[in-house]
């Protein structure tokens, strides 16, 4: 297939690029900067938020799927710049969305667990009603309406708390404080579902040659709260857990509300028979060995 990807630079462009291509595909990118990785002549500067110019190049490139991983990710940042967010996350959306049903495209859209307010008891599954709690969440929701109401063939796909080498997140900093000492505030009350940007590329790249189209949960499977994740990180790399300090997302005293227990079950991966996510401890393993000394 042509595939064209936004967000080629973050966590899961990074490694999915070299995945696709693997696979035979024809990859493009899309975006603002282009990545190092990528050839000058699979690449097209452009801004998603701009509605015309997205068709334009969404035209010439004539892609058989997209892939829109483009987003202003951060909670924090969403919620001390919600125009940017909507802008970013929503109206990006809808864009690119509007650009693949004049074409006739299939299109994957990447959401977050963020959609859900974390007063579930057990793990959200994909038919569970949203309700987010941060401007994050409410934008990602109002990209998922955007694909429902305007595509037929379209796969959203939520994850939860990815981590990868090419870009520091929550994981790699916990690795870098066992080696320095550096004290991590780790909250007991954020629980979610650690998913490796490499497994959630893998992910994707099966699941747009299946056709079975609709909403997926896909996560590593299993949970925890930030605390546990950051001791057994490391455990894990043999260090003392000195370094590692009990806290609470209101002592943190983050902009943005997290939905507290949003832990992620693909159930409907796992219902298909698609390949079993390892679990999250098997990919921070794997994550760790990767990461340079």
């Amino acid at each position: 297939m042509r595939v064209l990807m936004t967000g080629t630079s973050g966590l899961v462009g990074h490694d999915l690029w070299p995945i696709l291509s693997a696979d035979g595909h024809d990859v493009w990118g899309i975006g603002r900067k282009k990545p190092d990785f990528v050839n000058f002549t699979q690449w097209r500067s452009g801004d998603i938020a701009d509605q015309e110019a997205t068709v334009k190049s969404i035209e010439r490139i004539n892609p058989d799927c997209v892939i829109h991983l483009a987003a202003l990710s951060n909670p924090d940042d969403c919620e001390r710049d919600p125009e940017t967010a909507y802008k970013a996350n929503a109206l990006g959306t809808r864009n690119i969305a509007l650009a693949c049903q004049k074409f006739d495209t299939d299109m994957v859209y990447v959401s977050t667990d963020q959609v859900f307010n974390g007063k579930k008891k057990t793990p959200y599954r994909e038919n569970d009603p949203v309700d987010p709690v941060n401007t994050y969440g409410q934008t990602k929701v109002w990209g998922e309406n955007f694909t429902r109401d305007l595509l037929r063939r379209f796969y959203i796909v939520r994850t939860a708390l990815v981590f990868g080498t090419s870009r520091p997140t929550f994981v790699p900093r916990v690795a870098r404080a066992a080696a320095t000492g550096e004290t991590v505030v780790a909250a007991t009350d954020i629980v979610n579902s650690p998913t490796y940007s490499k497994d959630l590329a893998k992910a994707l790249s099966f699941l747009i040659k299946t056709g079975a189209y609709g909403t997926y949960h896909i996560a590593n499977e299993g949970h925890c709260n930030r605390y546990e994740l950051s001791q057994f990180i490391a455990e894990s790399l043999g260090a003392k857990l000195t370094f590692i300090k009990k806290g609470s997302s209101e002592s943190l005293k983050l902009p943005a509300k997290r939905p507290g227990f949003s832990p992620i079950e693909n159930f409907i991966w796992n219902l298909q028979g698609f390949p079993k996510m390892r679990t999250w401890q098997e990919a921070v393993l794997d994550f760790l060995e990767e990461l340079p000394e």
